[in-house]
């Protein structure tokens, strides 16, 4: 009963998104370099399962695109904000694929995946709700649909703000890792050959 217990919790330990290994992003536009200010050319980055951290500065005149590409098979659970400043609303949205087709000033809400206003009471929210949700967009429930998404941060107040993402990112297919947890969990389930107790002689 005990082999038993040990090896469902085990393979279902392995079989969790929080098996696999965290190998993450953590881009910051001061040590990493400035992020596109082009929609149509923005900075490609990709990002692992676990926990990935993307950290820049927007104003008037400087709007952030970058473009997430996730492992085959990954898929977006959560964008936590991490860090946030700035007197006015900091400006979230995103899309599917490889650029953002949306001009700042004349979107076409339709068009968008999602979008969200945060402000720094915002800090600890899990944004990709709120992005799902957004009227008029074409919205999303738990998790978008794909694996390429190009987002845009913009902020209208001349002071700019500062802001902090982390993007949590789970997969389904197992790792080698997990391959590995499950072997082990499969040794310990199976009895162990005993040493036969010699019958006393006549």
């Amino acid at each position: 009963m005990l082999r038993s217990s040990l090896f469902a919790s085990a393979a279902l330990f392995a079989l969790s998104p929080s098996a696999a290994p965290a190998a993450f992003l953590n881009y910051n536009e001061v040590s990493n370099g400035d992020l596109s200010s082009n929609p149509l050319v923005p900075t490609l980055l990709s990002v692992e399962v676990g926990s990935n951290f993307i950290e820049g500065s927007v104003d008037y005149r400087d709007r952030d695109y970058f473009t997430l590409t996730l492992p085959v098979g990954a898929h977006l659970t959560a964008i936590i904000l991490r860090a946030s400043s700035g007197s006015e609303a900091t400006f979230l949205s995103f899309q599917s694929g490889s650029t953002f087709t949306e001009l700042p000033g004349g979107a076409d809400l339709r068009n968008l995946l999602g979008y969200a206003s945060f402000f720094h009471s915002d800090i600890g929210t899990d944004l990709l709700q709120t992005l799902g949700s957004a009227s008029d967009a074409i919205g999303f429930k738990d998790s978008p649909a794909g694996e390429m998404f190009t987002f845009w941060v913009d902020q209208s107040n001349p002071g700019g703000a500062n802001y902090k993402f982390e993007f949590i990112i789970a997969s389904d297919i197992p790792t080698p890792g997990t391959f590995a947890i499950l072997a082990a969990a499969v040794a310990i389930a199976l009895p162990r050959n005993r040493r036969a107790t010699p019958k006393p002689l006549p």
